[in-house]
């Protein structure tokens, strides 16, 4: 079975927004600006063998790209050791994948899949991306497989970028990239990587953090965190209530503006006024007074 943490962590990516982050702003292919977001899908599916679900995890995503259906299968690599033959797994799991879908297309041509591996051990990858580079070249290259996964190294990315990005998910790797003794240090940091996000959102990071703490062998005390946390999500909700009423109320005025604009004219038309107050529902002396 996985671990709590491991379980934690894939549900923060099961948030849209997080998987959004996630491909904005840490993957460099041209691609993904053509991406509709507001389509993003989750699939209830996973095609991890029973050999590494305790190492591993995928979440698949169905989105609208260019008007046509395409996906996006992420898998998560908990092992923190390498393995130089990833790029058979991920093929091996986008393979039955593809099967799947082809059995949905009625004889059309599949969908595409963008396959990403996002891996948050501590040993540098150097596993190749490239299924080719894994399988010795003595027959026709035509004849041996091609295909390479997108990979999302945490340990790779420096604390400074992920300072310049402010969202949910450089907060996520801020805190994977540092140690437990560091993160005592890091709280206004990981705040201010938390600022722009909605409620829900911190909220998400926050149980998430918790349990990290909870499960991990320093267990040190998270209340000064915590306390932060919620101060956070106090005001983002009062700031969104207050925006909420700001425009309730702009509506209100443009609506009241409308009014009079329209009883005005009416009234320039030399229209009767009583006909004008039924209209507008403005009253005689309102109308009166323009």
């Amino acid at each position: 079975m996985a671990s709590d943490h491991d379980k934690r962590y894939k549900k923060l990516f099961s948030h849209p927004v997080i998987v959004k982050e996630l491909l904005l702003y840490f993957i460099n292919e041209d691609f993904i600006k053509n991406i509709d977001f507001s389509s993003l899908e989750r699939m209830d599916k996973s095609f991890i063998t029973d050999n590494f679900k305790e190492k591993e995890a995928d979440i698949i995503y169905k989105v609208t790209f260019k008007d046509n259906e395409a996906y996006i299968y992420l898998l998560m690599e908990f092992q923190s050791t390498v393995d130089k033959y990833m790029a058979i797994r991920i093929n091996r799991y986008l393979a039955e994948f593809y099967e799947f879908l082809a059995y949905t297309v009625n004889g059309k041509e599949i969908p595409a899949t963008f396959p990403i591996m996002l891996y948050n051990g501590e040993e540098k990858w150097t596993a190749s991306t490239q299924i080719q580079d894994l399988i010795q070249s003595t027959i026709p290259d035509k004849y041996i497989p091609h295909f390479s996964y997108y990979k999302i190294i945490e340990n790779e990315i420096p604390k400074e970028v992920l300072l310049r990005i402010e969202n949910a998910v450089s907060a996520i790797f801020y805190v994977e990239n540092s140690k437990p003794e560091e993160l005592k240090n890091e709280f206004q940091n990981i705040i201010r990587l938390l600022e722009k996000e909605q409620p829900d959102l911190i909220l998400l990071f926050k149980r998430w953090l918790n349990n990290l703490f909870q499960t991990s062998k320093d267990n040190w005390e998270t209340e000064e965190f915590n306390e932060q946390i919620e101060n956070l999500m106090e005001v983002k909700i009062m700031f969104e209530t207050a925006l909420k009423e700001r425009d309730k109320k702009m509506i209100e005025q443009g609506i009241e503006l409308e009014r009079l604009e329209l009883a005005k004219r009416m009234k320039d038309e030399d229209v009767d006024i009583a006909l004008i107050s039924k209209i507008t529902g403005l009253s005689i002396d309102e109308i009166a007074e323009l």
